[in-house]
């Protein structure tokens, strides 16, 4: 009997052993047991910071209707592995904010989720945190992005001239940690900003300060492994420059900018993004 247990145990193992060499050859990732996941695979954390002035409604609600099929595409690159943030920046004249200040949505939140910057001379930004950073958030992301531009929940907030503060929100996301810590390791870490309007700092005003701000940014996103996406219709005029594209996202690496005429595509420009820079660090793996 032991003689043919023994037999039965080498025949059982010599099929494994079959099977396995057939399968590898088929497919060598199933067998490179040492290797690890890295980039997209290997987790995500996106951030998507937004431009909540007025004119920006089309947009967010172009988002909100495509909500799904973002996050599913977040959540198949990452293989459910993956944390969300959402963020919003507007500004307001000296002590005159926001128009969503008794907002349900905005009350809700915790006060460490608000932020006011109240250095500038004339205006004062709000930064608001609607979604910190969780594991595998894609409902409650879902519920917070739903109240944006949305009476009574979160009316859309203001802006005063052209240029609106996203610098100062990526600058909180990235240096203080507004929507959490960043993961650390082989992950993707994405900003993902969405605005129709160059940075503006604390003056409403896009200048040379605001470049050395924005190559700063860049610099610190480099160094933390953040990849900053930049989705937006404003591609410089004579009175102002674009200044995200041409000091913020030439000189972080792995940058991205979609600069189109509206943003009547601009969920299927987020999730192409998204696919492009997967695609991109799984090209890299191989390599």
């Amino acid at each position: 009997m032991k003689t043919l247990y023994t037999k039965s145990i080498t025949v059982l193992m010599l099929c494994i052993a079959i099977f396995t060499t057939i399968s590898c050859k088929k497919n060598a990732a199933l067998c490179n047991y040492d290797e690890a996941p890295t980039g997209c695979a290997a987790g995500m954390d996106v951030a998507f910071l937004i431009d909540y002035t007025g004119s920006m409604g089309s947009a967010i609600d172009s988002i909100k209707s495509e909500v799904n099929t973002i996050v599913n595409t977040i959540m198949a690159e990452s293989g459910g592995d993956y944390r969300l943030a959402l963020g919003i920046f507007d500004e307001y004249p000296k002590r005159s904010g926001p128009s969503y200040t008794a907002s349900p949505a905005y009350t809700a939140l915790p006060a460490a989720q608000k932020k006011i910057i109240t250095t500038g001379t004339n205006t004062d930004q709000h930064l608001t945190m609607m979604e910190k950073f969780a594991p595998a958030n894609a409902t409650s992301f879902s519920t917070q992005l739903s109240f944006l531009n949305n009476n009574p929940n979160m009316p859309m907030g203001w802006g005063i001239n052209g240029p609106e503060p996203g610098d100062l929100l990526l600058n909180e996301t990235l240096n203080n940690n507004f929507a959490g810590a960043w993961r650390s390791g082989n992950i993707t870490r994405l900003a993902i900003i969405i605005t129709d309007a160059p940075a503006s700092g604390d003056d409403d005003n896009a200048n040379a300060t605001d470049d050395s701000f924005l190559q700063a940014l860049a610099t610190t996103a480099n160094s933390m492994g953040v990849q900053c996406v930049l989705l937006t219709t404003f591609s410089g005029n004579t009175l102002y420059p674009a200044n995200y594209q041409l000091q913020l996202i030439a000189n972080n690496t792995g940058g991205s900018a979609v600069v189109a005429p509206t943003f009547s595509n601009i969920s299927k420009d987020i999730i192409s993004q998204i696919r492009n820079i997967c695609s991109e660090s799984k090209t890299a793996q191989r390599k």
